[in-house]
């Protein structure tokens, strides 16, 4: 067995050797790293930057990863904004508070000066059981927030298309239905009156007869923006079913149902329908009025057959009128 000590020679070159494996295989991790298509950053814990790869310097930050070691957000004004640098600083301080791992989704200007969305996945790096920094890898996930933007304004435009009618673009039957669910509970329990008016187009069938469909479309979509813009933004008006409507008043007796019904009508008759130059076409309606009575069983259904009689009773005794009883 030799008892041969090293020399200082020997340490020497097994120093070396040592230095090479470390860059050999610090080389290497850093080739890795930059063959990753996504941002990867290492910060120490006073929020600078030990290691940055090509894609975060390139696509992030817009400049040679050598420029961004040793350099914190702050030191990079030019290219970081202040208040951005503020934003993802308080993250990180957010994450040394609560060691662990750390996701979110962030809007990142990009070197392109394009926005883009991106999931941060960072979490602390320890060294002796301490925390001394922390390692971050972003994924861009803007496409898939572009497709989810997309399917959002779909099923935006789907939920509007089932709940509102075709033509004239008010609520349908179904949906009141649902306005009205929300609504009860809140207009009971606070004691506020709801009031309802069912309204009907006076001789439609004969505007039909006489001019045709597309003249009693006309009438229709002319009727049903005049409601719009002469109704209160909290009443709900609602194509109830071919030429006639409901409209539902939040906060408002029978009383006061009837004074904003009598305006409708007046206002109604007054509106008319082009047919050529020299010709009008005038029609009026018919309105009943009722209010909902909370404390009785079928409370809505009992109003709103309440209005629909009122309204037939308008109908026979003359038409362009108003009943309440």
């Amino acid at each position: 067995m030799s008892d041969k000590k090293p020399t200082y020679k020997m340490l020497e070159q097994k120093i070396e050797l040592l230095e090479k494996e470390i860059k050999e295989n610090k080389s290497f991790l850093d080739m890795l790293f930059d063959v990753i298509p996504n941002p990867i950053f290492y910060k120490n814990r006073d929020g600078i930057y030990k290691h940055v790869n090509e894609s975060f310097s390139k696509t992030i930050i817009g400049i040679d990863k050598n420029e961004i070691t040793n350099k914190s957000l702050y030191d990079l004004p030019t290219l970081i904004p202040r208040e951005l640098a503020d934003i993802y600083k308080a993250k990180d301080t957010e994450l040394f508070e609560n060691p662990g791992v750390q996701n979110y989704e962030a809007k990142v200007m990009c070197s392109d000066n394009i926005i883009r969305y991106y999931n941060f996945y960072k979490a602390t790096y320890l060294e002796e059981n301490e925390v001394v920094g922390l390692v971050g890898v972003m994924l861009d996930i803007s496409e898939q927030k572009k497709v989810i933007e997309e399917l959002d304004i779909k099923n935006k435009l789907l939920n509007e298309l089932s709940n509102k009618d075709t033509l004239t673009k008010l609520y349908n039957r179904r949906y009141l239905y649902e306005i009205i669910n929300n609504l009860f509970p809140l207009a009971k329990r606070e004691e506020e009156p709801i009031s309802i008016l069912m309204l009907d187009i006076d001789k439609f069938k004969k505007v039909n007869d006489i001019y045709g469909h597309k003249i009693g479309d006309d009438v229709l979509v002319l009727l049903s923006s005049t409601l719009q813009d002469k109704c209160r933004k909290s009443d709900i008006i609602c194509r109830w079913g071919g030429e006639e409507f409901l409209i539902l008043l939040p906060n408002t007796n029978k009383d006061g149902a009837y004074k904003r019904a009598e305006k409708l009508r007046t206002i109604i008759e007054k509106i008319s329908i082009e047919l050529d130059e020299d010709k009008k076409l005038s029609f009026t309606v018919s309105i009943g009025v009722s209010q909902i009575v909370f404390d009785k069983k079928n409370c809505l259904e009992t109003a709103i057959q309440q209005a629909d009689d009122r309204l037939y009773k308008a109908k026979k005794s003359g038409r362009n009128r108003v009943c309440t009883q």
